[in-house]
């Protein structure tokens, strides 16, 4: 018993100092931004950020709330080193690598015509054509099993960037900021030398990214003979992951759960345009009891890492990828991520960051609140009692929160504003055109709504 309360008292310190930190890199409107965050914390289902005006946390009026994301400065330097310094300690590692998830989401904005730098959101080819803004999310993985993770980036990728271009620059600051061996992980919207070019850059950070299964990758080249005339060639042998060329360098079979898996590896690869980059191919198939596989297509995971981490640890470590989509699944659907409806470029991603906060919130309190799962939820998995959802911690979020108090300062009276003067007409607000991205080698075009 004693021990429980020493370890209430130590995370129940752990998020109060989270929050001074955060106030701290708030240089403008800080109090009705962490206001802000905290209503954003309890709130269970979000119609849209003035909403959040109605939650007990926000002691403002209902235009602050527009006016605090329009209005406040973030020091982010600062923000990005506290979220890396309040990483939980109970984080789990795999091979002894922290594991990061790197994902990119949607904003969709289809009718606002007064929104800057829309661009088309159409990835696969069946899609729609849809308009808005997409996020890059860099996270680190908390614990498998879970749907938590610890967001440590996020921005906007920009109409002249690609979602890889975004996503390589975030690990590189990742790496610049923490030094620590670590794996990012990626599913095959990476798979390309854009993105993976870095990695030849940085030091104790390896890439563990899906690749499709029609890709070509090459084995190294011979070596030249004494001699010979001409450069050394750049790249050897084909190598289709379709119909691979050669026996795998080692292979395994081991049980994950009930599903037994089967792990092959190809070492010494590299891909065409990144010659430089030497990787290893693992295949993974997941085996029915009879020992055909599940699927029609094996899963191909690439790996920057050294040779010797064990093949079930990375593909443990991807599997675990998919914790990034339970958390945009509920910053979606409880938090209203993409409810934000302003033209302004700056509210909007502020917006995402007010979200990324509160999120963090509920990741320090999930072991201080009191357990208010609904009466049908499970308690208990393989005879141990299940971690709280982020949305079961949120149930109790509110008492918490009071009981904990905030280093935000009430508001002061200010008095009736004078409103409009008599006779004024805004002008209309600008609209602007879906700006298309181009072509590799080509000009980037602009066409309208």
């Amino acid at each position: 018993m004693e021990l429980l309360v020493k370890v209430w008292f130590v995370t129940n310190k752990l998020i109060q100092q989270f929050r001074n930190a955060v106030y701290q890199s708030l240089l403008k409107r800080p109090d009705a931004v962490l206001d802000l965050i905290d209503a954003l914390t309890v709130a269970g289902h979000v119609e849209s950020p003035v909403a959040l005006s109605e939650e007990t946390p926000f002691r403002r009026k209902f235009s602050m709330v527009y006016d605090t994301l329009r209005n406040a400065v973030i020091d982010f330097d600062e923000l990005l080193q506290t979220l890396l310094a309040f990483q939980p300690d109970d984080s789990e590692t795999i091979a002894g690598y922290e594991v990061y998830g790197l994902d990119a989401t949607k904003d969709e904005r289809p009718d606002a015509e007064t929104l800057p730098e829309r661009v088309s959101l159409k990835s696969q080819k069946d899609e729609p054509v849809v308009y808005g803004h997409k996020y890059s999310w860099l996270v680190r993985l908390v614990h498998r099993g879970t749907s938590w993770v610890a967001p440590q980036d996020t921005q906007r990728i920009a109409p002249e960037l690609s979602d890889n271009q975004v996503g390589n620059q975030q690990v590189k600051e990742l790496a610049e900021r923490n030094p620590k061996p670590k794996v990012v992980v990626a599913d095959s919207l990476y798979g390309n030398h854009i993105f993976l070019a870095i990695f030849l850059l940085i030091q104790n950070t390896f890439a563990l990214v899906r690749m499709r299964s029609n890709n070509v990758l090459y084995e190294q080249p011979e070596p030249r003979q004494p001699g010979k005339r001409g450069a050394p060639k750049k790249r050897g042998a084909r190598f289709k992951l379709s119909s691979p060329s050669r026996s795998a360098d080692c292979e395994e079979t081991f049980l994950l759960g009930a599903q037994t898996v089967r792990l092959q590896a190809w070492k010494g690869l590299h891909l065409k345009k990144l010659p430089e980059l030497v990787v290893t191919m693992l295949r993974v198939e997941f085996l029915r009891p009879d020992g055909r596989p599940r699927y029609k297509q094996p899963m191909w995971l690439l790996w920057t890492g050294p040779s010797g981490v064990p093949l079930q640890e990375l593909c443990k470590m991807y599997l675990w990828r998919f914790a990034i989509e339970h958390m945009f699944r509920f910053l979606k659907q409880n938090m209203g991520l993409n409810s934000s409806r302003s033209n302004d470029l700056v509210s909007t991603e502020q917006w995402m960051w007010m979200c990324t906060l509160a999120y963090w919130q509920l990741l320090l309190m999930r072991n201080l609140v009191e357990e208010a799962r609904p009466a049908w939820h499970p308690r208990f998995r393989d005879g141990k009692q299940k971690e709280l959802t982020p949305g079961q911690v949120q149930r109790d979020a509110l008492r918490f929160l009071l009981q904990l108090g905030t280093p935000s300062k009430a508001p002061k009276v200010a008095g009736k504003g004078t409103g409009r003067q008599k006779g004024y007409h805004p002008a209309p607000r600008m609209r602007y055109p879906v700006v298309k991205k181009a072509k590799t080698g080509q000009k980037q075009a602009v066409a309208g709504p």
